[in-house]
């Protein structure tokens, strides 16, 4: 007779490596739902959520996203560093090297070689750029603020205000720009003029960066204008006058944070166009003056057929920095538009 074989009635004997079934047929996984298994701590799932992110941080991460911007802002970083502490470390800009008193190659001595006169184009180079880009980075905040007051006011009020700004900035606009800088620079130049003895006693730099202020404000009023237009008939502004708000309080709380996006975007592109125009100044002789170096009239000092074939280190490598930092601040602006656009950041 065979011994009878013990069944364990309404349940399932339990297989090493295997999960357990329940009696309802219902799998039981070791260590989950409160069953301890030996070597393993007993915990309770906790459902897994992201930190939430701030606007900045997420902008920020959509700015370096772009790759082109990215790298444009590490090279345009490099560049203001490099300007601002390797003067330091290198000889005065107008330090003449008797030994040479004329052009020599990029060599030991003059990593980026020697100008006319004898003087290392390398210290030239990095204290040119310290007022190129002190001009071109002043120029577009002042630009930008002006810009920024005039396109609110004469969007936001309409009718007279907005028809008499307008056509001044159409106006103005309208003249060619080279002629009408050159025009301008001459007078703030000339110490006989009404406005002369007032800005003389400001440095060279700084009257040149006023010129191209004066001059650079109207592509970003006329696009913060048409921004304001489609933001003053919004129920927000509509609620903040009725509760009592005045209209400088509605202007500078509710609708200028709007229009950030615009003006960043259009602040870094006029970095570019002010360091160009100042370069334009300079290579025709009505920016800042020698000895005194920028980029531009260190293009002007090799502008001769001659030296840009024979003497190529005194003409390309200023061209090279203007072209390397409006590359940058081209491609940042792109990266700033891009995070700064919701429909961007919702792709």
């Amino acid at each position: 007779m065979s011994a009878a074989v013990p069944q364990n009635q309404g349940s399932v004997l339990p297989l090493p490596g295997r999960r357990a079934a329940s009696a309802a047929g219902t799998l039981v996984t070791p260590g989950v739902g409160g069953i301890n298994v030996p070597g393993r701590t007993n915990v309770d799932a906790q459902p897994m959520s992201a930190p939430p992110r701030t606007q900045m941080q997420q902008t920020w991460d959509s700015f370096r996203s772009h790759r082109a911007a990215f790298i444009g802002l590490i090279v345009l970083t490099s560049m203001i560093l490099i300007c601002a502490i390797l003067p330091f470390f290198l000889v005065a800009p107008d330090e003449i090297d008797m030994s040479i008193l004329g052009y020599q190659a990029p060599s030991m001595s003059h990593p980026m070689g020697t100008d006319s006169l004898g003087r290392d184009v390398l210290s030239r180079l990095v204290n040119a750029g310290r007022t190129s880009l002190a001009i071109g980075i002043s120029v577009a905040f002042g630009a930008a603020l002006i810009g920024a007051v005039v396109g609110v006011s004469a969007g936001y009020f309409g009718g007279r205000t907005d028809s008499a700004l307008m056509w001044i900035a159409n106006v103005i606009m309208s003249i060619p720009s080279m002629p009408l800088l050159l025009t301008v620079a001459v007078i703030v130049a000339n110490e006989e003029s009404k406005i002369g003895p007032i800005i003389q006693k400001f440095p060279e730099w700084m009257r040149i960066a006023f010129v191209l202020v004066a001059l650079g404000w109207m592509g970003i009023s006329r696009v913060v204008r048409s921004q304001v237009i489609s933001l003053r008939s919004q129920e927000f502004v509509e609620a903040a006058l009725a509760l009592g708000g005045t209209h400088k309080r509605v202007m500078a709380v509710h609708i200028l944070p709007n229009c950030v996006s615009v003006i960043a975007v259009f602040t870094t592109l006029a970095v570019s166009g002010a360091i160009i125009g100042e370069s334009a100044l300079s290579f025709l002789g009505f920016g800042v003056q020698a000895p005194a170096a920028t980029w531009g009239n260190m293009l002007a000092e090799g502008k001769g057929l001659i030296t840009i074939v024979q003497y190529w280190w005194a003409v390309w490598f200023p061209a090279l920095a203007i072209f390397v930092t409006v590359l940058s601040v081209n491609f940042i602006g792109d990266g700033v538009r891009d995070a700064l656009d919701p429909k961007a950041q919702k792709k």
